[in-house]
């Protein structure tokens, strides 16, 4: 057994070489995988058949090279972790963009592959979703809605939307219920608060109020206090010492019918919009946030001290493969392992799911977050949470418990 590396999906397939690594840059030698242990899975049962040769579909000419890279690079260090003795299979690795990811994904299936893993661009994914037959294919992003998916169509995707929603999630269980939002004013941040707000008013929550703030403000003083109602208490003081015909010394008092803020951020804007909110007398109100706040190996993280974040398990280092696996490839590539992880993760689960198959019951705890899988195909990931703490990240928890309102279906 061994990788297949195809630079074009239309050129000739080469034949196993039983190599140990990706092509890197052109005229480059690849980076060694670094070997760490596949996750546990739970596809157990005699029915479960392992794939003998499988592809690999990601955007390798593109803008997305280096996304494309990370993700592959997980996926075989799976690939060399993986168990001798279960049978590895063949991957063939081709370039989704060049001629297209249809193309490709039909050259794959002509190749003999028995498990297609991608593509990732969004448009690709549903170009293959148009032509996908009965070879199982897990896809590393998700179709837009608009019907269901072909049989044995699986999508498995690093979306933020599941972020916000677990962040609903969390504070619904513990009993916050009365929220407001910040989130920038872009398709992102819409996205964001929109997920967030449907998961709150599902578990009998309710959004007071929300802001948009600018991306390429430094100042969010503005929609702070029109948020905090703070401008509201201003004009009540403003009247009063008007009507009284006296100078009034006077704070502000924020509105006092908030349990907890959701804040949608980069870590850009989280280190600007949490020291401002502990200036504008709300620093005491339970602050969630998605990954995009952390970045990991950045300055500046006491800034963001007391914003809880859920993150995947390979980020947080919150078990003990996980572990491994940050110091692994901190060891082998320095310079942007940490920075890359969830992609590193994603590729290194997304080898897992293809191997055991999609998860059933509990879900399978991967690297990127436990997974399970919904009615539609979409596989979701639960992740473990965190909290910067004197500009240090601890770990609050491992894995909230699988939602009961997710619909687990077995293959």
């Amino acid at each position: 057994m061994g990788l297949a590396i195809v630079a074009a999906a239309c050129g000739p397939l080469q034949q196993p070489t039983g190599s140990t690594g990706a092509a890197g840059p052109a005229g480059t030698a690849a980076e060694p995988t670094p070997r760490v242990a596949v996750p546990p899975g739970a596809a157990t049962t005699p029915a479960q058949t392992r794939p003998r040769r499988v592809a690999l579909l990601l955007p390798l000419s593109g803008a997305q090279r280096a996304v494309a890279e990370a993700i592959r690079d997980g996926f075989l260090a799976a690939y060399l972790a993986d168990d001798p003795a279960g049978g590895k299979p063949d991957v063939m690795i081709l370039d989704e963009e060049r001629p297209g990811a249809a193309e490709a994904y039909r050259a794959a299936i002509a190749a003999g592959a028995d498990r297609v893993v991608g593509p990732l661009l969004k448009e690709s994914v549903a170009q293959v979703a148009a032509v996908a037959g009965s070879v199982p294919t897990l896809t590393l992003n998700y179709v837009d809605a608009g019907g269901p998916a072909p049989a044995g169509f699986y999508q498995f995707s690093l979306a933020p939307e599941d972020e916000a929603r677990q962040a609903a999630m969390r504070a619904a269980s513990q009993g916050l219920l009365r929220a407001i939002a910040l989130a920038p004013d872009s398709e992102w941040g819409r996205r964001m608060l929109n997920a967030f707000t449907s998961a709150l008013e599902e578990r009998g929550g309710r959004l007071l109020g929300s802001r948009f703030y600018d991306t390429g403000a430094t100042d969010f003083t503005i929609p702070i206090q029109r948020l905090l109602l703070l401008d509201e208490s201003r004009e009540r003081q403003r009247r009063l010492a008007q009507n009284l015909g006296v100078s009034l010394e006077f704070e502000p008092r924020r509105r006092g019918d908030v349990d907890f803020i959701f804040l949608a951020a980069n870590a850009a804007a989280g280190r600007l919009i949490r020291p401002q909110l502990r200036f504008l007398y709300a620093g005491d109100i339970p602050t969630y946030a998605t990954s995009a706040v952390y970045q990991a190996g950045a300055r500046g993280d006491a800034d963001l001290d007391g914003v809880m974040f859920a993150d995947a398990p390979a980020v947080l280092g919150s078990d003990r493969r996980a572990q491994a696996l940050r110091e692994e490839l901190a060891r082998r590539w320095p310079a942007g392992a940490i920075s890359r992880m969830r992609l590193y993760a994603m590729g290194f689960d997304a080898y897992g799911l293809m191997s055991v198959g999609p998860p059933a019951g509990s879900g399978l705890a991967g690297l990127s977050g436990v997974l399970s899988l919904d009615s539609d195909g979409r596989i979701h990931r639960q992740l473990p949470w965190a909290e910067f703490r004197d500009g240090r990240i601890v770990v609050l928890d491992e894995v909230m418990p699988p939602d009961p309102a997710a619909a687990l279906a077995p293959e």
